[in-house]
């Protein structure tokens, strides 16, 4: 197919590719913005401190071990609604009433051998932030409880950051959505336009008649 004849195409069936430009264009516009999101996060260093029990000897490394398992049982706890659930009764103590579930939602985790990470999700920095420190606490002063194979009082886990609140990125696909609805409405009109063209049985000029494989001896002009 030619220049030439892809805008004969264009012109003749042109005006079917703007309907669905134009309501691809119209979704894109009233595409619903994404809800700004907030992250802080606090990086524990777990640890098990030296004690009277013989469990935790040969110069340190069964200790370095189980800080290891300790740093992943907690880590599995976290994502837990019984870690939820502390939470929210301290946020509660503190004069902030939010529901477990929603607790939940906003926490994840992370460990890499000693080293654990906590990060806290929300719609608001304030939010984030208090959730990030109650939940600090909850991890260093109950941990034995949950865990007392730890032993008790030896469970060491040491805040390395303050929590800060920090807006996350939109997602690509929130971005990509309002282009891609205009892109996609671009596409069906010029289908549409083709469909027309290749599916419309009547003769506009000679070139409907060349392609049929007939010759033109001759044409009247317009207005004649």
């Amino acid at each position: 197919m030619t220049f030439e004849e892809l805008l004969r195409i264009l012109k003749r069936w042109g005006w079917l590719a703007l309907i669905p430009t134009a309501l691809g264009i119209l979704a894109a516009g009233t595409a619903r913005p994404s809800v700004p999101v907030y992250q802080a996060s606090i990086r524990f260093a777990v640890g098990i401190r030296s004690g009277s029990y013989r469990d935790y000897d040969y110069e340190g490394y069964y200790r370095w071990l189980s800080s290891e398992y300790l740093a992943a049982a907690v880590s599995a706890w976290i994502r837990s609604r019984d870690f939820a659930e502390r939470v929210a009764a301290e946020l509660q103590a503190g004069g902030l009433n939010l529901p477990a579930p929603m607790i939940q939602g906003a926490l994840a985790s992370d460990y890499q051998r000693s080293l654990l990470v906590l990060y806290i999700t929300a719609s608001d920095p304030e939010t984030a932030e208090a959730i990030a420190r109650a939940a600090a606490e909850v991890v260093r002063r109950e941990v034995g409880q949950v865990w007392p194979q730890a032993g008790e009082g030896l469970a060491a886990l040491t805040p390395l950051d303050v929590p800060v609140a920090s807006p996350v990125a939109p997602p690509l696909r929130s971005r990509l959505e309002g282009p891609f609805r205009a892109i996609l409405g671009l596409l069906v009109g010029v289908t549409l336009t083709f469909i027309a063209y290749f599916m419309d049985p009547r003769i506009w000029d000679r070139k409907d008649v060349e392609r049929l494989g007939f010759r033109v001896l001759g044409e009247i002009p317009r207005g004649k």
